[in-house]
């Protein structure tokens, strides 16, 4: 029955892609959604940006943005969220999260990211149509 429930959950996450969604139309997630990374550096500092694509695919569940293995931020669809960070390579990773049909989603994935002084870097985090999470650079 267990297994019954998780792949009814696997198919739920699962099926048709999410669709990008452009910075300029993305909505600024709420500050209660974001944990992490707010205050500018005093010196040097660079910008991650993470857009969630919109769509249903895995839209019941909101995605956890890691950055260096820390929590950051929970992004709905179509949400967005800043970041600010000293020049360096970092790690920015994201995984579905909460408790539910959520917990049983794919295991976080993590991209290098390449932070600049006073650049904005944009990530993009996606799920394909096999329902794998994945986060990776857009322009959008």
């Amino acid at each position: 029955m267990k297994l019954l429930i998780g792949a009814m959950g696997l198919a739920v996450l699962a099926g048709c892609a999410t669709s990008p969604t452009p910075s300029s139309e993305a909505r600024q997630a709420p500050a209660s959604q974001l944990s992490a990374f707010q205050s500018k550096p005093s010196g040097p500092y660079g910008t991650l940006q993470v857009i969630r694509d919109s769509g249903h695919t895995g839209s019941l569940c909101s995605m956890a943005v890691f950055i260096d293995g820390k929590q950051a931020a929970k992004l709905d669809p179509g949400q967005k969220a800043s970041f600010y960070l000293p020049p360096d390579s970092v790690s920015v990773g994201a995984a579905y999260t909460g408790s539910g049909i959520c917990s049983m989603g794919a295991e976080r994935v993590e991209r290098e990211a390449i932070v600049k002084d006073g650049a904005i870097k944009k990530y993009r985090v996606f799920t394909g149509g096999d329902g794998q999470i994945d986060i990776l650079p857009t322009t959008l």
